[in-house]
């Protein structure tokens, strides 16, 4: 069985798209549990128990976030595939839904891995 590159980058979006919806679900039954305040409740954690709980709150959500950005990267990279006569994709005619600033660069090969900043303290509201 042969597929074309169209319908193997849309399948490969599916499974992403998929995968970050479960991430979103996951972190919308563990929100409460790690969002407990160092003053809440009968059980309070430690102030520096809450920034980590935070910390890993923001890493869920922006896996998540990459994910599903990826997901719309294959999408638009399968489309631009169906419009061309086997010539080159413009890459950066993919990146239309691409919101993460950072997932950009490094698709478009403007940034390595190791250049990822560290993540930084949460913003608390």
């Amino acid at each position: 069985m042969k597929d074309t590159l169209p319908t193997l980058l849309e399948r490969t979006a599916a499974i992403l798209s998929d995968s970050a919806h479960l991430l979103f679900q996951i972190e919308d039954i563990i929100t409460p549990l790690l969002a407990r305040t160092p003053h809440s409740g009968d059980d309070p954690v430690s102030a520096a128990r809450y920034r980590t709980n935070m910390v890993s709150l923001q890493n869920i959500d922006l896996l998540s976030q990459t994910l599903e950005d990826l997901s719309f990267w294959l999408e638009d990279l399968a489309q631009e595939a169906r419009h061309t006569s086997g010539g080159p994709i413009s890459p950066e005619a993919a990146m239309k839904r691409v919101r993460l600033a950072e997932l950009r660069l490094r698709l478009l090969g403007q940034r390595r891995p190791s250049e990822r900043e560290m993540p930084s303290e949460p913003v608390l509201f």
